[in-house]
């Protein structure tokens, strides 16, 4: 099977900046409740973790587009019956056709979101649902441009599992920013409430999938041309707030983040479960500490495991309680 890479085609970046998909890509920079992810030529557009629209390029100028019933659950669909499954673009098909296909899906839009609101408000995606608010505050929200990573990607499987985030670690100082050679790369692993560190998708379980797949070269090799790929399409489609496109990730190890959202003090788990953690000579493990209460993520506030242990163990991780 061949490999498919994260990377959309020229055709298709043509579409999302000055064709007909321009619509779609314009709705998601206006509407920070989304956010749009580059797949195999395809690109997912998101809303609180769930795929709100998938739009995939096949054979020449044609265009599936995809919304997942299950979110009407056994509520009335008719309004997905009448959306179209397909457009094609092209001169040879006319692009107000294409163009009204798209408009006729983003009006749905508002009846989409609420499908998934009653959906999502049953069958819960807490830890997609934040990792989106990670991408928003360090991609293109108000923080974007003075935090110190960028998104590249989220949910990107792989062959040792499934990475929540990728990102590269470009310092916000002026000078660093008009660096845009060896640029660090960073995996982030979003875990919500304390029951997520334990269990087969626990913290021991993705930190040794990750240095696993780390410890084949090629792998970061390939990983890096992708993601170097990602950023650069995403910036170019003013989906990231960087005034400079990166040229080339730095040989340093990657850092492995964790962000660890609403811990509980009084639990024993984190304690444990970082006392548990293989070493791993792939990688450089550590931890994100909040800027008080945001998501945006600077370097002062992500810190290595001895650090983290000496800071907090008393405080938030005490075996004792």
């Amino acid at each position: 099977m061949p490999k498919l890479e994260r990377r959309l085609s020229s055709q298709f970046m043509t579409a999302l900046q000055t064709g007909f998909l321009m619509l779609a890509r314009d709705l998601v920079r206006a509407d920070s409740t989304l956010c749009l992810e580059i797949r195999a030529d395809a690109i997912n557009i998101y809303y609180r973790g769930g795929s709100l629209l998938k739009i995939s390029r096949s054979a020449g100028e044609r265009y599936d587009l995809w919304f997942d019933p299950k979110y009407f659950g056994s509520r009335d669909r008719s309004l997905l019956d009448e959306l179209p499954r397909v457009v094609r673009a092209g001169s040879e098909y006319g692009a107000d056709g294409a163009r009204d296909g798209i408009r006729s899906w983003l009006d749905a839009v508002p009846h989409l979101k609420h499908a998934m609101d009653l959906h999502l408000g049953k069958h819960r995606k807490d830890e997609r649902e934040f990792q989106q608010l990670v991408v928003r505050e360090n991609n293109f929200g108000r923080a974007a441009m003075s935090t110190d990573y960028f998104i590249c990607d989220i949910e990107d499987p792989k062959e040792d599992g499934r990475f929540d985030m990728i990102a590269v670690q470009w310092l916000s100082r002026p000078a660093a920013r008009k660096k845009n050679t060896d640029l660090g790369l960073a995996f982030i692993e979003m875990k919500y409430l304390d029951g997520a560190l334990t269990g087969p998708s626990g913290l021991v379980s993705h930190v040794e999938h990750v240095d696993r797949f780390l410890s084949k070269p090629a792998n970061l090799h390939e990983l890096k041309s992708e993601m170097k790929c990602v950023f650069n399409q995403k910036r170019e489609l003013g989906l990231i707030q960087s005034e400079k496109p990166m040229k080339c990730f730095s040989d340093a190890a990657p850092e492995y983040i964790l962000i660890l959202a609403n811990h509980d003090p009084d639990k024993t788990a984190l304690r444990r479960e970082i006392d548990r953690l293989p070493a791993c000579p792939h990688m450089d493990v550590k931890i994100a500490i909040s800027s008080l209460a945001g998501y945006g993520l600077y370097t002062q506030n992500i810190v290595g495991l001895d650090d983290f242990r000496a800071r907090f163990g008393a405080s938030i991780c005490d075996m004792s309680r």
